[in-house]
């Protein structure tokens, strides 16, 4: 990436506009200095701004590297292989965390820089679309909602890495930059729940459109208000949000089978709450084009890293877990055991005859997001060409385990089981009967960790919950590791503050 995109505070100067007509709207370069008067200030502008700032999702400083924060920094993930591009997996998976970029992980910074990238962009936006004339005021509305509800889960997944971060809530310039802190906790939390129910008043509980398809809805707000809530141990709340989801005139519900959730026979299922489109090799529409050598194509990693050595599957997890009913079939759906595989790969009639590579020391592929029918037998599927899966940030079995977790807190166990139950009887398991608490909340995290396997969350269930030294600790983990560092680069270019420890 060019230089500029290095820094938040280098960020914040390059994300300001040059001159440009509405021809040249869609492919401007942008330099240094005040936002350009004639940024959104035609109705054809709106609809692009706002998708530039969803775009932030689609490459590989969000999704990705909170994939990688999340599971190669917990025990769902284990790195051993690695080479110039790919040592950063490991420094993560090895807690040899540190704040400069030279020095691996790179994913820590390039997290920070791309969250800051979408808030700044965000900004920009809300600053501008409010007095734009000529555009429909009920679809200015909805477009400043959507906004607002990215810029909050944009600070959502910030202050969940880094605790205290910068609250930036306005474009700014150099002068501005220089000065930036990083504000507490507690005002990070509530500017993300004054914009999610701000953007709830004026979002749809669904879109009739296809073309719509992945935008905003009330369901994302209350299900981030719900995981908000969770984090600050306000069950009542938690449990509140939760349940508008389940109740929700969409009429969420859940996939039939788990492995169409990730490929790609259910794209835009009724479990999807909040998701990132993903179309192989279609241009997305978006006023950053060309900026920072952003790719700007709607495509995850999908099975470019998956199906490798790289982020695969922690062996003691896929076949030693004791917790796991030997009739879930969730593992087994989205994992390639090249040594006890138990399905037929290149359907051929013999699941033991499929010509995959070895993949030492545990032999496991990660199955999650490859096209289903895809033919895996020459082990050579390397490009973002497959990158075609949607993923999903947030899902009804996601709200189900919430609510369950809010009722348990409440003393409410036996409301709890129906939700927990749902899961695993569509996972082929047996049902959970115990209401004890403590046994629930411990059963409640398992399920966490099973259902949303490799896809980002463990380390933040963890620490959301106080345990990340019973868990992580005898694999390396520190106290002080609580929070990832701040990029040491922002920290040089501003006034803030190293996270202890670092």
């Amino acid at each position: 990436m060019k230089n500029i995109n290095k820094s938040l505070i280098l960020l914040i100067v390059a994300l300001s506009f040059g001159g440009c007509n509405d021809e040249e709207f869609l492919t401007a370069e942008y330099y240094q200095g005040v936002v350009d008067v004639n940024f959104l200030t035609s109705p054809a502008h709106a609809k692009p701004a706002v998708t530039g700032v969803y775009d932030v999702m689609s490459y590989k400083g969000t999704n990705w590297d909170k994939m990688i924060l999340g599971s190669s920094g917990a025990d769902d993930v284990v790195e051993q292989h690695g080479d110039a591009n790919w040592a950063s997996l490991i420094a993560i998976d090895q807690y040899r965390w540190v704040p400069e970029e030279q020095g691996d992980p790179k994913h820590i910074w390039k997290y920070w820089q791309a969250y800051y990238a979408g808030i700044q962009r965000a900004n920009l936006v809300l600053e501008k679309l409010p007095d734009l004339e000529g555009l429909n005021e009920t679809l200015k509305k909805r477009y400043i909602a959507e906004v607002k509800a990215l810029r909050a889960y944009y600070y959502y997944n910030l202050v969940i890495a880094y605790g205290d971060v910068p609250l930036i809530l306005n474009s700014m310039g150099y002068e501005d930059a220089i000065n930036i802190i990083r504000s507490p906790e507690a005002d990070v939390w509530a500017q993300i729940i004054t914009d999610l129910n701000e953007a709830n008043v004026d979002l749809p509980d669904s879109y009739e459109s296809p073309e719509d398809a992945g935008r905003v809805t009330k369901g994302m707000t209350n299900a981030l208000l719900n995981q908000v809530y969770l984090w600050q141990k306000s069950w009542a709340k938690a449990e509140e949000f939760a349940k508008k989801v389940i109740d929700s005139p969409a009429g969420y519900e859940l996939e039939a089978n788990y492995a169409d959730l990730f490929n790609g026979v259910s794209q835009n299922s009724k479990e999807a709450i909040f998701f990132g489109m993903r179309a192989a090799g279609a241009e997305v529409q978006s006023i950053w084009s060309d900026y920072i050598d952003e790719t700007n194509y709607v495509v995850l990693w999908g099975p470019f890293a998956s199906w490798s050595w790289f982020y695969q599957p922690d062996t003691n997890f896929v076949r030693h877990n004791t917790y796991i009913d030997p009739n879930d079939i969730r593992i087994d759906t989205v994992t390639y055991d090249v040594d006890h595989e138990l399905y037929d790969l290149n359907n051929d009639g013999d699941p033991t005859n499929d010509p995959i590579w070895k993949a030492p020391p545990g032999n496991i592929h990660l199955m999650k997001w490859i096209p289903v029918n895809t033919d895996l037998s020459t082990g050579i599927i390397w490009s973002g060409g497959y990158g075609d899966i949607n993923q999903m940030m947030i899902r009804l079995s996601e709200v189900y385990l919430d609510y369950a977790e809010a009722l348990v807190q409440q003393g409410r166990a036996a409301e709890a089981l129906t939700y927990i139950n749902r899961i695993r009887e569509r996972a082929q398991a047996s049902d959970i009967t115990t209401t004890d608490k403590n046994q629930l909340l411990d059963i409640i995290l398992m399920e966490r960790k099973v259902e949303f396997c490799f896809e980002g969350k463990r380390f933040f269930d963890l620490k959301r919950v106080g345990r990340l030294q019973e868990f992580l600790g005898p694999l390396g983990w520190k106290d002080h590791m609580v929070n990832y560092p701040i990029p040491q680069e922002e920290i040089d270019l501003t006034q803030m503050e190293q996270n202890p420890g670092y």
